[in-house]
This record gives structure tokens, sequence and C-alpha cells, in this order.
């Protein structure tokens, strides 16, 4: 019996110690998604991209171009190889110029779907190296000003759930840390991409 009372008193001693660090710990808040968007390094990653995209759009024409080109030959030459009112000779020769075309046809459309591909691939890479390196700049920045402001936790509240609510129903909105580091974030952006952070 003293034995379960000695147990029983140090649980509850336990569960005290406990509940007293939990309201110790300092818990804030921050908006990543704003964060990543607003942080000038994406807006110029993001215009570079749009460059990029733009350049590949002009490529893969010229290349769509082709193949169509390619293909309205092909038609052409398919339809007078079809012509009763054309010798046999005649005929032979617009099936072999046909056949001929249509080897050019299958090869512009593998360019034009190998280009896909590939540009496809290179742009996501891209995307997801400039992401990983963004987020690794702001999570570098949020521990730093974690640390000096003595902050024991920081979570992220422009996420939601699986059934699209809010991951975060309800904080005090002194615990939101978004804009100071959007401002340590920002501070050595160009003049024009410069904001006054809201307070």
């Amino acid at each position: 019996m003293k034995r379960t009372m000695q147990i029983a008193v140090f649980m509850a001693a336990f569960a005290a110690a406990a509940t007293l660090a939990a309201a110790e710990q300092k818990i804030a808040f921050i908006n990543m998604e704003k964060v990543f968007d607003e942080y000038y390094k994406t807006k110029e990653a993001n215009a570079q991209f749009k460059a990029r995209g733009e350049d590949i759009d002009v490529k893969r024409k010229d290349l769509l171009a082709k193949a169509r080109a390619a293909k309205a030959e092909f038609d052409k030459l398919n339809a007078e190889f079809k012509d009763k009112s054309l010798n046999e000779n005649a005929r032979e020769k617009k099936k072999e110029d046909a056949e001929q075309k249509l080897d050019e046809l299958k090869e512009a459309e593998e360019k034009l779907m190998e280009f896909d591909k590939v540009a496809k691939k290179e742009i996501a890479d891209q995307m997801r190296q400039m992401q990983q390196q963004i987020v690794g700049e702001i999570r570098g920045v949020i521990q730093t000003y974690s640390i000096e402001n003595k902050i024991d936790i920081v979570l992220d509240n422009s996420g939601k759930t699986l059934n699209n609510v809010e991951c975060v129903m309800y904080f005090d909105r002194s615990a939101d840390i978004t804009a100071p580091i959007m401002a340590i974030m920002n501070k050595n952006a160009p003049d024009a991409d410069k904001k006054t952070p809201a307070k």
C-alpha cells in the first residue's frame, strides 16, 4: 500500500512538473506561405523561371511548327497518292514521298515529345532546388530569431488539414512573428522590392 502511495505521489509530481514546463514554453506562429511568396529572392527566382518558360515556349513552338508542317505535307502527298487519275509511276513516286514525309513527321513528333519531357524535368528540378534553398534560408532566420527572442516552438499557420480546414484554429496575434521574419528576409532586397512590414 505504501509503495502504491509513493508511485501515485511521484506520478502526480511528474504531471505537475510537465504541466509547469509546458506552461513556461514560449510558442510563436508564422505564415510560411506568405514569407516564402514575399521573400525578394522568391520573386527574383519566379521572374527567372518566367523568362526561362518563355524561352522554352519559343523553342517548343518552333518544333511544333515543324511537326505540323510535316503532317500537312504528309496528308497532301497521301491524298495525291490515292488519286486514281495519276498513272502508276506518278502514284508510286507520291507513295515514296509520302513514306519519306511520314518518317520526318515521326522524327519531328519524337523531338517534340523529348523536348517536353526534358524541359519539364529541368524546370521541376530547378524549382525544387530553389524552393529547398529558400526554405532553408527562412528556417535559418527563424531559428536565429527564436533563439534571440527565447521562443521554444514556432508553428506554421498557413497549412490546412486533409479536410481543408486551417491547422491552427486560433492563436493570439501577438504571437505571430510573420512580419518581423519578413522584414529580416527582405532587409537586403533591392529598394524597389522593400516594403514596410505590418505592425
